[in-house]
């Protein structure tokens, strides 16, 4: 399933920087969870971060859907301009932002082909945040609800429609 695209100024950008905030050891190969993430484009960043690891009462981003129905991310999502960044830094309670990124499918000097979308299986519980690069590569950013964190993970062949 299918939902809106999410900060559509995010088109077309180039991923600068990727920064991680909290990281631990790698759960599998490839993936590196995180309890946040600044996904640093050109003009604009994306900071995404579990809230029940930063606030005392801690939900996720929702947004509205064709429909009138609504879908609420397992996250938090804020977008902002790349020069404000360092000014929502701290929204993680002083934890430190890693510039570097170790095993993580990284998308650094990738193009945005469209905005991020918000998709889900029909079996699953939470909204993922889908991003697709120019050269049709995907990524998805979910949360692992044992841990509480954050992952990039490649797409499945079943997203590319």
């Amino acid at each position: 399933m299918r939902g809106p695209y999410l900060f559509p100024m995010l088109r077309g950008q180039k991923v600068t920087a990727l920064r991680v905030c909290d990281a631990a050891s790698a759960l599998s190969a490839g993936s590196t969870p995180f309890g946040a993430i600044a996904l640093q484009c050109e003009r604009h960043a994306l900071l995404c971060y579990c809230p029940v690891r930063y606030l005392l009462y801690p939900h996720g981003s929702t947004f509205g859907r064709w429909g009138g129905t609504t879908a609420t991310l397992p996250f938090r999502a804020i977008l902002c301009k790349v020069e404000d960044l360092e000014d929502w830094l701290p929204i993680t309670a002083g934890a430190h932002w890693s510039h570097h990124v170790a095993s993580t499918p990284c998308p650094m000097g990738e193009v945005l082909a469209e905005a991020p979308q918000l998709v889900k299986t029909e079996d699953a519980d939470d909204w993922l945040l889908a991003f697709r690069f120019k050269g049709s590569r995907q990524l998805l950013l979910s949360r692992i609800a044992t841990c509480n964190r954050l992952q990039f993970v490649p797409a499945e062949a079943d997203w590319a429609g």
